[in-house]
């Protein structure tokens, strides 16, 4: 009984000892001078202490990025606006509905009073002579617009003009050497990049959140007539319309507008208008008060399975033109007349939506010329089209 007593915690002391030493000889430990990962002599549990301090060593880094938040944020905020626009709904016209049954004045019309409504919203200095941008859908029939800066001065602002297609608008106010943010170039934005979102979501003026950017080039979300979105999950709520999305450096890469969300709050797909296209739409707004765009006259469709399978195509590149203006720039060309036509490329570019075709097309003003390779009837055509001036009713592209 002895023997075997002593026998098991012998056995289990060297078993132990081996897998310690073991485990001393081949835990690695990261050569921070060398950059080079060395085989150390410690003990388990100084590489579990060492392992804990290490975060330590980028405090400093942690630090320099919440410094470089907060320098941008202070910068940038007082460029971004709260406003406040009223908005007369008239009353509606109804008719006395006892007034076929009892005959004389019963039967005459009747006006409900007018009703206020109030839209609360952001906006971005862009020019220090009092120049705002902001979403149309924030001053949409305004009788009155309120902008109010982040030191609490107040200004009575002028509608300069608006773009429901794209919903983008500019207003005016009465000021001068107000601060500014500058404009960059969305273009050279890739996913990934971090940016932040400055507004008044729900009225709490001069918020500002972080993230980057998800997604570009969002179309086809049935938000606007035009869209090519920058996606971000920067947190943008209502009241965060119109404000400022900026990069890094704090310049203007993008026009806050809009939210997917099932709640009305922010599941963190925020929309932004890119700046390179809220900045020439809002330099046309100034410079004529409205917005010039080419029109080809058609209409088109996504590409389906099924569509794809009957007409025998390739690929699903491209849209379907499912109706054409027999006036319009596109009428007189050689479209099949069994339909089926789908759009492949415009002038060398590949098409993969609607909403491209729409925005490259309308952004080019009328006179330009077009060449577009069509698939039709099992081949390949190309067509010469020279753009017109886009009405202001009409559907499609």
């Amino acid at each position: 009984m002895e023997r075997k007593t002593l026998f098991w915690p012998l056995t289990g002391a060297v078993l132990v000892g081996f897998l310690i030493g073991a485990c001393s000889r081949h835990i690695p430990r990261t050569n921070s001078d060398a950059g080079t990962v060395a085989v150390s002599d410690s003990s388990p549990l100084d590489t579990a202490a060492q392992a804990q301090t290490a975060p330590i060593r980028n405090a400093g880094d942690l630090q320099r990025l919440s410094t470089t938040y907060a320098d941008i944020a202070k910068r940038v905020t007082p460029a971004v606006v709260n406003i406040n626009s009223q908005q007369i709904i008239p009353g509606r016209v109804l008719r006395d509905p006892f007034g076929d049954a009892f005959g004389g004045d019963f039967g005459e019309m009747f006006r409900e009073p007018d009703r206020r409504a109030q839209s609360l919203g952001s906006g971005v200095i862009v020019d220090k002579r009092g120049i705002i941008i902001t979403n149309n859908h924030v001053v949409q029939n305004a009788s009155s617009i309120t902008v109010t800066l982040t030191d609490r001065r107040r200004y009575s602002a002028k509608l300069v003009g608006t773009d429901p297609a794209a919903d983008v608008a500019v207003l005016k106010i009465d000021a001068t050497n107000l601060p500014v943010l500058q404009w960059d170039n969305s273009d050279n934005l890739k996913v990934g990049d971090i940016v932040l979102a400055i507004g008044s979501p729900f009225n709490l003026a001069s918020t500002v959140t972080q993230g980057i950017i998800s997604a570009k080039g969002r179309r086809d979300l049935g938000i606007s007539a035009y869209e090519d979105f920058l996606q971000t999950d920067a947190a943008i709520n209502p009241g965060n319309s119109g404000g400022a999305l900026v990069d890094i450096d704090g310049n203007l890469i993008g026009i806050n507008t809009a939210i997917l969300s099932e709640s009305g709050g922010n599941q963190g797909i925020g929309l932004a208008i890119p700046s390179n296209v809220a900045r020439k739409i809002s330099g046309e707004l100034i410079t004529t008060g409205h917005v010039t765009r080419g029109w080809l006259g058609i209409v088109v469709e996504s590409l389906t399975d099924d569509v794809g399978e009957r007409l025998h195509l390739p690929n699903l590149n491209g849209v379907l033109v499912t109706g054409i203006y027999a006036r319009g720039p596109a009428g007189n060309l050689a479209w099949s007349p069994n339909g089926g036509d789908v759009i492949t490329k415009v002038n060398g570019q590949p098409i993969d939506s609607p909403g491209q075709l729409r925005n490259l097309v309308a952004d080019l003003a009328p006179g330009s010329k077009l060449s577009l390779e069509v698939w039709q009837d099992g081949g390949a055509h190309t067509f010469n089209v020279t753009l017109g001036r886009r009405p202001a009713r009409v559907q499609g592209i």
